[in-house]
């Protein structure tokens, strides 16, 4: 099946391809489709998503980005196999490189939208929710962080990153504490997503919701990215506490998932 016709939305050929991810742009609304299987987060996945975001930064026409991809999985998380065949050298720098990542998607100078085709895991929820705006497929797939499952711990500032995207209550103790697996359906009941279109109508209906909100000549870039950073101050506040005393790069060695960890 074509990607044009699976993410419901014809998508001319891609201005970047790396072969796991590509770069579309719908007029004047940037698409980065991952297509590498369950999409598990690792130095490669992370190196080309940044370099995408170079690009469409760059393009000054650019009004807002929709990440989406296809198959199963919109994201499942580290890629725990490659994290354990690497040093503990190299895994530190790729989480400080993934970490920088989220940041920089948190405080992007334009709007940004995840359309989660499928599965959102761990850090593949931590993605999705990372983006300004979220639209999730109803009839298939979760959204769950379930780090509590899986004997894994949050680096410290992603506490406030979920908190300033979720808020606190019910909510916030069912998806982060719990660990509870959300439908699109669910997930829209209780505010974690935006939409639960269709598949069919995922990628159109995720366009049109990005589109109400920056409108024809698109947000003041500088003014949205001073925006987002005032709105998430304290995130932005721990993310370099975290990183002045190296939280980030040790957060993988405490893992009891990690066999370097057992060592």
């Amino acid at each position: 099946m074509s990607r044009c016709i699976q993410l419901g939305t014809h998508l001319h050929k891609p201005v970047k391809n790396f072969g796991t991810m590509a770069l579309y742009f719908v007029n004047d609304i940037a698409v980065i489709v991952m297509d590498n299987g369950e999409n598990r987060l690792n130095k490669k996945f992370v190196l080309e998503f940044d370099e995408l975001l170079d690009y469409v930064e760059s393009n000054s026409s650019c009004h807002g980005l929709i990440t989406t991809s296809e198959g199963k999985f919109y994201g499942n998380g580290l890629d725990v196999d490659w994290l354990n065949g690497i040093s503990a050298e190299e895994t530190g720098d790729f989480f400080l490189k993934f970490s920088k990542l989220l940041m920089r998607l948190l405080l992007f100078p334009l709007p940004s939208l995840a359309a989660i085709n499928g599965h959102a895991f761990a850090g593949g929820a931590l993605f999705a929710i990372t983006h300004d705006l979220r639209v999730q497929r109803h009839d298939k797939g979760w959204l769950c962080f379930n780090e509590v499952l899986i004997n894994e711990q949050f680096i410290q500032f992603h506490i406030p990153l979920m908190r300033a995207k979720i808020g606190p209550g019910q909510i916030y103790t069912d998806a982060i504490i719990l660990g509870k697996r959300y439908t699109g359906s669910e997930a829209l009941d209780c505010g974690l997503v935006h939409a639960a279109p269709s598949m069919s109508l995922l990628l159109s209906e995720s366009i049109q919701l990005l589109k109400s909100f920056s409108g024809k000549s698109g947000y003041p870039r500088k003014s949205l990215h001073l925006m987002k950073s005032d709105v998430y101050r304290d995130v932005v506040s721990q993310y370099q506490k975290d990183l002045s005393n190296d939280h980030i790069k040790e957060r993988w060695c405490r893992s009891p998932n990690n066999k370097k960890a057992k060592l």
